[in-house]
């Protein structure tokens, strides 16, 4: 190993085994030099300086043209290889040099509805970036450059930058095993055996029974989630009857998978917000295009909604 390095010593200049590369496979010093974007004269000198440095002829010379020697022919083709070797290496570091990552936290509810359906569409249009979707994050933890944090909050968290993304409008849902068992989907407010499921406390349904001033006593049962994608799973299963934004549960609502008992909505306090690090929105940053796609996805889910 030692006396293979110590002959590296001995290898000619890079620049005269281009050079020599390029000249054995057009077998023209003239195309050599086009090839390179330098004179024929530089050509014919490191040609000159590979043979006095190897100590053999590598091209014949003669009146129709250049030949390769054996000698020519065989480094031409270890020339060749090493070459193509050192170009692919170089392409490869370029290309992960070029490669912008995106980190996105988000909860499985949103990223289920929002984010994944048309996902494709974003990367697409947005070559050479790599994103990462996170389901869950340190809550101490701050977003870095490449961050972003999808929030479910009423104050982004201070140091940082935020828009709103979605302010719910909250609806009354069921499956179908309890449509089923009711005359007036109503009737399943007010029943002491059907569960309230929450999303963090009971603020939301205490506010949405206010508002329609509907009385159910103090003793009704009620379970408390830190996950809305799994509020959903445990409405379809029939298990209770939970509040939802009217537009998140569209595609489930036509699909006759979650029932909506009242259209009457109220709009939480709390709201999804796009929060990434202060100083790094700007109009060619991947940040900010992933937010404006983000709000458009939002906007026509809305739109088929017909939530607003």
């Amino acid at each position: 190993m030692a006396r293979a390095r110590s002959e590296r010593k001995r290898i000619p200049s890079l620049k005269a085994i281009r050079v020599f590369e390029a000249a054995a496979h057009h077998l023209s010093f003239t195309r050599a030099a086009d090839e390179l974007s330098v004179s024929q004269g530089a050509v014919s000198h490191q040609i000159k300086l590979l043979e006095e440095n190897l100590g053999v002829r590598v091209f014949v010379r003669g009146s129709k043209g250049i030949s390769l020697t054996p000698q020519g022919m065989l480094l031409k083709e270890t020339c060749k290889r090493a070459l193509d070797e050192i170009s692919e290496t170089l392409s490869l570091i370029r290309k992960t040099r070029d490669t912008k990552t995106l980190s996105v936290s988000a909860g499985p509810f949103f990223a289920l509805k929002v984010i994944a359906p048309r996902i494709s569409d974003f990367m697409n249009e947005n070559p050479g970036l790599q994103l990462h979707l996170n389901n869950v994050r340190s809550s101490a933890s701050s977003p870095g450059p490449n961050d972003v944090f999808i929030e479910y909050c009423e104050e982004a968290p201070a140091g940082t930058h935020s828009f709103e993304l979605l302010r719910e409008q909250l609806v009354p849902v069921c499956g179908g095993d309890l449509i089923k068992s009711v005359e007036n989907p109503m009737e399943l407010l007010s029943r002491p055996d059907i569960t309230r499921l929450n999303y963090r406390d009971l603020k939301d349904w205490e506010t949405w029974l206010g508002q329609e001033n509907i009385e159910t006593g103090g003793n009704h049962p009620n379970l408390v989630f830190d996950d809305q994608h799994t509020i959903i799973e445990v409405v379809r299963s029939g298990q209770g009857i939970a509040l939802a934004d009217r537009s998140l549960i569209d595609q489930d609502v036509k699909a006759g998978r979650i029932f909506v008992i009242s259209e009457s909505y109220i709009r939480p306090p709390l709201s999804y917000k796009f929060v990434c690090a202060e100083d790094i929105i700007a109009a060619t940053s991947y940040v900010d295009v992933f937010r404006k796609w983000l709000m458009d996805e939002i906007s026509e889910i809305q739109m088929r909604s017909g939530s607003t």
